[in-house]
Parts: C-alpha cells; sequence; structure tokens
C-alpha cells in the first residue's frame, strides 16, 4: 500500500482482481482487525459516484477477494454485523508495519538503533501510496501517509546529523519550498558540519528570502540559532579555533605612552577601527604590535595579524583576497569548505568574525580600498591600521579614528638608543651619541639601523658612525639589507605616487630647506593637486600654522631623485617658478612695509600660483619672517647663472627689510652674492655694492665698508644716478661720523641731500636732512641740529611715516639732552622707543637704547645699557654692543664697583678697537686711570637701512 496495492507472498505477487477490487482491499488493508460497515465501504471506495446497485458490486469484490486470499495462511475475509472485517496480522500491512517502525525508532533511546528502525520502515515506501485510488478517502489517507513519511524522514536526519553522518542528509533530495523549514535547516547543518560553511550561510540567505517572500516570515527559532552557530565558527563539539596571530611584541619599544593612551581610548569602544599612520621608520609597526600584545587579553575570541606590505620595498602589495584566505585558514575553515569566489570568501569571512569579539590589526595598508574588503562583520571587532597613507577614505566612509604618528622626541630616541646599546656605550662617546641621535630624527628606524651597524661591529667607534651621517646620511643608515634600509622605506612611499605626485615630490627636493607655504609648493608644482596627496602619504606634514614640512631624512632623498630623475631644463623651471614666486610675494609684503620707497625695489613680476593677498602690515611683516631664511638660502646656496636676474632682484627687494631686523650677517651673505653675480659698473652692480657696505658697517667692518660705498658711489656719479648718490654719500657719511671725522661726514652729507632733492623722493630727503641734525649734534652746534631736524620731521609728519618719525625723535632726544632740557629729551627717548618697537625697528631700538642711557644715571641708565647689551649681543652689532659696554663701565666705576666696571670697559676697548672706532681711546684712558677724552660722541647717524616699516 506504500506504493500500488499489492498482495505478496514469497516474493511473489498474489493476483486480487482489477483496480476497483483492489480499492476494496486497500480500505479493509487499513481497518484491518476492525469491522468495517458496508457503506462505509461503498463510500471509501466510490466516495459520491457510487454504481447503480453498490452493495451488489461490493459483494461480488468481496467474493472474489475471499477465492484470491483463501490461499494465505493466517489471512481471512468475514462478514461481521452488517460489515466486513479482514482477519490478519497488522505487521504484515506495510502501512501498520512502517507506523510500528517508527514508533519504535521514535521511543527508543539508542540512537544507532532508532536509525537503524528509521532505515527500515522507510524502505517499505516503494512509491505513492494508494497509487490507483481517486476517491476523496484515499486522498485524505494519502496525504496523512506522506505527513508521517516526511515527519519519519526528518527524524532520521536529525539523527543522521547527532551520529555524524552528514553526508547522508546532503545525498537526500533538496527541499522543495519555503513550507520545509525543519529540512531546510537539517540541510545547512549538514553543510557546515561538511566544511562548507560558506555554502551554507548561502543557503541560509536563500531560505530567508524565501521564507520573506512567500511567506512573509522570517527564520524560526532553529535556522536562527543555527546560523549563529556557524558564523560564531563553531563545530560539531561546539568548540571554536581560537586565532592568536599577533607577532611578538617589539623587545625595544620605547616611549610613545601618549600614543599609546590615545589608542586606549580610541580602541575601548566596540566596532572601532583606528588608523596609525606616519612616513616610513617612524615606527607605526611596533607601536600597533605594542598596544595589540598588552591588551590581547581583552579580545576573547582571538587576533588576526596580516603585514599587507603596502609599501615594502621587494614585493608588490599582499591582495586583500590573499589575506582573506589566510585568516579563514586561521579560523578553521577547511580549503574544501572555502568558496572560489573572491566576493564570497570575503562575505564568509564578515561572516565568521561577525559575532566574534576579535581584534584584527592590518599592518602597512596601501590605501583604504586595500583595507576595506579586510573590515570584519558584525558589531564587536576591533580593527587596529598602521599605514604611510592617511587612509582618508577610512575616516570618513568607515568612521576610522586617526592617530597621526610624529617622529620620537629626543628623550625618547636616546632611550631607544640606549636599549639597544646600553648606557654604557653611549657614556664613552657622548657627544657623538648626541649626533648620532640629532642626524637620526627621531626616526624609530633609523635608530635601530644605527644600533645596528654598532652591534655588528663591535669595535665601531661611535665618533666613525657620527661622521659617516655627517657626510652621507642616506648612505650611513643602511645596513646592505632593503628592510633595513631607510632610503629603501623611502622608495617604496616614493613608488606608491601617481606620476604627477611622483614629480612634485621630486620637485621637493629643490627647497632650499624643509619647509615651504602652499603658495610656493603650487608655484613650485606648477599644479596645485598634488600637494594633498603628499600630505595624504605622509611624506609632506602640515604644521599647525598650515606650512608644509619635510623631514630632514626624506628632503635627503628628494634632493637625490630630482638631480637623479629630472633634467637641468626642468629643474631650472622649477626654481624659476619658485623665484618668481617669493619675488612676487615678497614685493607686495615690501609695499605695506615700506610703502613710502617703491623707487627701491624691482618692478615686481608675475608668479603661477596663488597671489598675495596681505590684509595689513601686520601679516606682510609675518609673512617675511617666516620666509626669510627660505628667500636667502634659495638666492645664495648655488645660485645658478640662469637665475642671476632672480638673486639680483631678490637682494633689492630684501635690503630694506634685512636691515629694519638688524639681520646683519644674512644681509651680508645675500648682498655679496648679488654683488658677484651683477656685470660691473651697472646699476645693479651699485645697489649691490651699497646694500654689501651697508652690511659690513652695521657689523664694525668700516674699512671694507667704505671700499663698498666708494664703488656704489664710482657707479652712480657714473651714470648720474641721483638715488644711488644719496644712498652711497649715505653711507660714507655714517662711516665718517663713527671715526670721529665729523667735517667729512658733513659733506657727504649735504651732498646726499642735494642729490635726495634731485630725485623728488620726500621721505631720502628726510633722511638726508635726520643725518645732517645728528651730525651737528655730535659737533655741539645744538640749534642748527633742531633745525635741520625739525625739518626731517616735517617730511615725517607729511608722509605719516613712523619709519623717519622714530629716529628723528631719538635725534631730538639727543638735541634736547646736549641743551639741557632732561624731561623733554626722556619723552622724545621714549616716544622713539614706541615707533621702533611698534615697527620692529631694532636698530632704532638698540641706538635709541644706548642714547637714552647716556642721558640717564644709576640703576636707571644701568637697566637702558643692559637692554641694549642684550639685543646688540644678538644682532651681532659691534658698536652699539660696544657702546653698551661702555656705558655699564662709566656706571658701576662711578658706583665704585671696580671689578664690574673693569670686565665692561675691557669688553667695550676690544670691540671699539676691532671696528676702528674713536671710542677706543677714551675707553683705554679709563682703564689706565686717566680722565675720559671729551669731545667723542658715539650716537652713529640715520642711514637709508635704519628706516622702520610705515606702520599705518
Amino acid at each position: 500500500m506504500l506504493g500500488a496495492v499489492e498482495v505478496v507472498v514469497g516474493g511473489v505477487r498474489v493476483d486480487v482482481g482489477h483496480a476497483r477490487q483492489r480499492d476494496v482491499l486497500a480500505v479493509l488493508l487499513i481497518e484491518a482487525g476492525r469491522v468495517v460497515p458496508v457503506g462505509t465501504l461503498v463510500d471509501r471506495v466510490w466516495g459520491e459516484r457510487p454504481p447503480r446497485r453498490p452493495k451488489t458490486a461490493l459483494y461480488s469484490y468481496v467474493s472474489r477477494l475471499r477465492g484470491s486470499l483463501a490461499k494465505l495462511d493466517g489471512v481471512s475475509l468475514e462478514h461481521d454485523h452488517g460489515g466486513y472485517v479482514l482477519v490478519a496480522d497488522p505487521l504484515t500491512v506495510d502501512v501498520h508495519l512502517f507506523e510500528h517502525l517508527s514508533g519504535r525508532a521514535k521511543s527508543t533511546t539508542d540512537e544507532h538503533a532508532a536509525l537503524e528502525l528509521y532505515d527500515q520502515a522507510l524502505a517499505l515506501w516503494r512509491g505513492e501510496p494508494l497509487a490507483e485510488m481517486t476517491s476523496p478517502w484515499a486522498d485524505s489517507v494519502r496525504n496523512e501517509l506522506e505527513r508521517k513519511r516526511e515527519a519519519a524522514a526528518l527524524d532520521r536526519d536529525d539523527l543522521r546529523l547527532r551520529l555524524g553522518d552528514h553526508d547522508a542528509v546532503l545525498a537526500g533530495p533538496p527541499p522543495a519550498g519555503a513550507g520545509e523549514e525543519r529540512r531546510e535547516a537539517q540541510r545547512i547543518e549538514a553543510l557546515h558540519l561538511a566544511g562548507r560553511p560558506a555554502d551554507a550561510l548561502r543557503q541560509y540567505e536563500k531560505v530567508r528570502s524565501r521564507l520573506a517572500e512567500e511567506l512573509g516570515a522570517d527564520p524560526g527559532p532553529r535556522l536562527r540559532r543555527l546560523h549563529e552557530r556557524i558564523l560564531a565558527g563553531e563545530r560539531q563539539s561546539g568548540e571554536k579555533p581560537i586565532p592568536r596571530r599577533l607577532p611578538a611584541a617589539p623587545t625595544s619599544f620605547v616611549g610613545r605612552e601618549s600614543e599609546l593612551k590615545s589608542l586606549d581610548r580610541m580602541l575601548g569602544a566596540r566596532r572601532t577601527v583606528a588608523v596609525i599612520s606616519g612616513a616610513g621608520g617612524l615606527g607605526k609597526t611596533w607601536l600597533a604590535v605594542r598596544w595589540a600584545t598588552a591588551h590581547a587579553g581583552e579580545f576573547p575570541d582571538g587576533q588576526l595579524y596580516a603585514d599587507l606590505r603596502g609599501f615594502d620595498p621587494t614585493h608588490e602589495p599582499v591582495p586583500a583576497e590573499r589575506v582573506i584566505r589566510g585568516f579563514l585558514d586561521t579560523l578553521g575553515v577547511t580549503g574544501a569548505a572555502i568558496p572560489a569566489d573572491p566576493d564570497a570568501q570575503a562575505a564568509l569571512y564578515r561572516s565568521l568574525t561577525a559575532q566574534r569579539r576579535m581584534l584584527v590589526v592590518l599592518d602597512n595598508a596601501r590605501d583604504t580600498s586595500h583595507v576595506t574588503p579586510l573590515l570584519p562583520g558584525g558589531p564587536v571587532c576591533t580593527v587596529l591600521v598602521t599605514s604611510r597613507h592617511e587612509l582618508g577614505g577610512l575616516l570618513t566612509a568607515h568612521a576610522a579614528k586617526a592617530l597621526p604618528l610624529r617622529p620620537l622626541d629626543e628623550n625618547e630616541a636616546r632611550e631607544l638608543l640606549v636599549r639597544k646599546l646600553g648606557t654604557t656605550r653611549l657614556a664613552e662617546e657622548p657627544e657623538a651619541a648626541q649626533q648620532i641621535l640629532r642626524q637620526c630624527g627621531g626616526l624609530a628606524l633609523a635608530v635601530a639601523i644605527v644600533a645596528a651597524r654598532v652591534t655588528a661591529r663591535p669595535g665601531k667607534r661611535l665618533s666613525a658612525l657620527a661622521a659617516e651621517l655627517h657626510e652621507n646620511r642616506l648612505d650611513a643608515l643602511d645596513t646592505g639589507e632593503l628592510s633595513a634600509s631607510l632610503r629603501a622605506v623611502f622608495s617604496g612611499s616614493y613608488r606608491s605616487l601617481d606620476d604627477r605626485c611622483a614629480s612634485a615630490f621630486r620637485l621637493l627636493g629643490l627647497l632650499p630647506d624643509g619647509e615651504t607655504t602652499k603658495a610656493a609648493a603650487v608655484a613650485l608644482f606648477g599644479d596645485s593637486r598634488p600637494l594633498r596627496a603628499l600630505c595624504a602619504a605622509n611624506l609632506l606634514e602640515e604644521t599647525p600654522s598650515g606650512r608644509f614640512r619635510l623631514h630632514d631624512l626624506v628632503k635627503l632623498f628628494a634632493v637625490e631623485l630630482v638631480h637623479a630623475t629630472d633634467d637641468p631644463a626642468t629643474r631650472l623651471a622649477a626654481k624659476t617658478r619658485l623665484f618668481d614666486h617669493y619675488l612676487r610675494w615678497g614685493s607686495a609684503a615690501m609695499d605695506l612695509l615700506s610703502p613710502d620707497e617703491p623707487y627701491l625695489r624691482p618692478t615686481p613680476g608675475t608668479s603661477s600660483g596663488p597671489q598675495p593677498r596681505f590684509p595689513d602690515y601686520h601679516h606682510a611683516r609675518a609673512w617675511l619672517d617666516d620666509e626669510r631664511a627660505t628667500m636667502l638660502a634659495l638666492a645664495t646656496l648655488s645660485p645658478e647663472p640662469a637665475l642671476a636676474g632672480h638673486v639680483i632682484r631678490m637682494s633689492s627687494l630684501l635690503w630694506r627689510y634685512l636691515y629694519v631686523g638688524a639681520h646683519y650677517h644674512e644681509a651680508l651673505t645675500l648682498h655679496t652674492v648679488a654683488l658677484r653675480l651683477a656685470r660691473p659698473d651697472t646699476t645693479e652692480h651699485g645697489f649691490a655694492a651699497h646694500a654689501t657696505g651697508m652690511a659690513l658697517f652695521r657689523l664694525g667692518r668700516y674699512g671694507d665698508a667704505t671700499g663698498h660705498f666708494d664703488r656704489a658711489l664710482s657707479t652712480a656719479l657714473a651714470r648720474r644716478d641721483d638715488l644711488l648718490e644719496s644712498m652711497a654719500r649715505d653711507g660714507l657719511g655714517s662711516v665718517n661720523d663713527l671715526r670721529g671725522h665729523r667735517r667729512a661726514a658733513r659733506a657727504h652729507y649735504e651732498l646726499a641731500l642735494d642729490a635726495a632733492r634731485r630725485t623728488g623722493h620726500a621721505l631720502l630727503e628726510g633722511i638726508a636732512l635726520c643725518n645732517l641734525g645728528t651730525n651737528h649734534s655730535w659737533s655741539g652746534d645744538h640749534r642748527s641740529a633742531l633745525s635741520f631736524l625739525t625739518q626731517s620731521r616735517k617730511i615725517a609728519l607729511d608722509l605719516q611715516s613712523p619709519g623717519l618719525g622714530a629716529p628723528v625723535l631719538a635725534a631730538l632726544g639727543n638735541v634736547y639732552a646736549g641743551l639741557g632740557q632732561g624731561d623733554e629729551a626722556s619723552a622724545h627717548f621714549r616716544r622713539a622707543l614706541e615707533f621702533a618697537r611698534s615697527g620692529k625697528n631694532t636698530n632704532v631700538e638698540v641706538t635709541t637704547l644706548n642714547d637714552f642711557a647716556d642721558t640717564e644715571s644709576g640703576t636707571a641708565a644701568i637697566a637702558l645699557y643692559e637692554e641694549a647689551l642684550s639685543l646688540a649681543r644678538r644682532l651681532g652689532y659691534l658698536h652699539e654692543y660696544a657702546r653698551a659696554h661702555h656705558g655699564l663701565g662709566r656706571c658701576h666705576r662711578s658706583a665704585g664697583n671696580d671689578g664690574e666696571a673693569r670686565r665692561h670697559l675691557e669688553a667695550a676697548l676690544a670691540a671699539y678697537t676691532e671696528a676702528s672706532a674713536p671710542e677706543a681711546a677714551e675707553v683705554r684712558a679709563l682703564l689706565d686711570g686717566r680722565p675720559p677724552l671729551s669731545g667723542s660722541d658715539p650716537t652713529p647717524p640715520l642711514t637709508l637701512c635704519e628706516l622702520p616699516p610705515v606702520v599705518r
């Protein structure tokens, strides 16, 4: 009956008649041992379409069945109480035997025996039950038997799964629809137990989608629990493989306390991604591994680690697909269970990590796309990434937290070297050790390479290694292996750049120092785009002030590259763009610093990149202060002949700023180079000679200064250049005045005034008038001095120029002091100091301090002299330095402090003698105990270079 209705005896089928007759037999077999009323038989056999005489037909079928069954032992068909009963052992009927075996299997506690009973029961099935019957009763019996068969098959498969026979489950027919959730669960579990979690998860997703689409329902509890087990990576035993893949913590790790605390804060929450970024060689991996190993216990489900080799000097970056394959192996997924499709592998990896409290360390990532496929699924994993790139995409799209790494500070670098070489070794050569640390620039890898070289050759002195570093740092920071070569590390970062950024990085090697502004960099590159990319790659650092900085060692690498890769024409074009930028911006700044004398500056040209927009004097002055070193180095360090005109224009542009700021040594270097590059007997050559002479004058080299002023004057007279003549005579007058040659000085000043008036430049005239007034004051003719100074002050007021007003006020202070009007003198000195300090005119400030001190006495004078001495010492202003010592010597002598007086007087004598100044005689007399000489007044005249900027 579990198929077609048949009677089989000893393997031989017994003929029990035609189909309808077999239907009667089927009803009696189902009810074996129980009386079936005639009406019930008719209804079950024919349903709603009985024959005309159903009882007659039934009697006929029963009679023939008796004959067929008569030959069977223990089987009879009898009439009883208005119905019929088939007398037989129910277990000889397959339907009843199936139910008997299934019931025994369900009740037994021996799972192996139960499985055998289910196998026997289900083996009875030969096809569709009651296959030929078409009545409603037959349909209901058939459905019930199919339900029981399905239940038995499901129970058997549960047993198979518990007993490890998952292959038998998979060999069965697949589930037919969304209603077979239990069978789906069995099949998914079988796939998982067979080591095929990816297939299991895919099957689960299909079931989930089908349930939602067909039934509008979610998976049931069993499926959900099973899904969680698969995601957790549980085996049949319920155990999870716990990966412990972190490298050993670096034994020589030092410092980085603030960074470790930052990581504690960043990674304290669940589902956190943190990125440690920075240039190659800073120690990002050491920091990441140090933190990870210290916190491994906080991740009970394990730790994964992968070196992605994003910037490896010898290997290509490790593809994310290969890393995922390795992670799956580590997580216990067998090879056969790993899907071939990379996307499916990534999905499996995310699924396996979704519910795990794990730490994933992704070291040396190339970019965001390198990391994204490796991010685990779920809300509980923590990811720590290191990269030379800042990984902006990861910060943006995945809310990663950033920890930019900076070089080790001096103490941390020293501690690292001590950890590797020992305290004794460094104590033997402390100066060499300090030089080595300075040359390593805080790069942990550089320190480690130095230590490795010393360790490999114990007899090598630190001083010898320091000398190597001084000669060629990149050569010295190389152990001979690419993994321990700083040049190779930088090369890995460089190779990651596209062509445009690589070219821009090389051009950074043309910068005279390691810093630049955005505008200068854009001008150098001829392109604004690479700047952001170089910062993101941590080859360039943006400082809090908005400037851009190259690490010293990275700068050396860029210098090597630009000279090895770019041809001379490319380098020249880039340097020209950079020069043009500084000339254009410098000109705009000087227009605000000294708006009344544009005639002293070259006509500004054009430049590429952003154009200058200084809102006021203070911003312009700040820009000049920030860029001074770069501009001077650009102009003076091995200038190319093709850029000679640029250097000369830079000299003309900056000379006022350099002298107002008292940058004498830098001025001398710049103007000397310009003088050498300018063609003789040209106006440019004359102005460069004058500028060089003024620097020499302020440094106390009066003889050399005079020679340069004479050359400038000769050029001015030959070319009938009134502007240059006035400036040159101004310089010659200053030298003569400081040497005590008042009449010669006055003659030059008078001619300087005439030349100034011929130029029509009022400011130039005001300077000449101020110098004449000072000269008369020194000569004791205070009335004449007051006349000249009053004219000069009127010009300063007309021009609203504190630049002229400050030195005029100081000179008037001297005049009023000479006239015995002390209060008026003090008031003028104080106003002069206010003007000088507000305009950062250190020349006027230091001379005014000494002038003011000369009019005071006691502690007030000492305080002013000491302030002047400190400022003059910092500036290198030899004459004012001598004046301050001289004044302090007099004050201390008057107070009876003979020892202190002698110390200052001896310092003053040395400085005056070096400058060939006439005051030396007075100081010598004081030291010898003789009365001081009269008639000398050391206050120098105003020179063109002393003018402070205008502050409006």
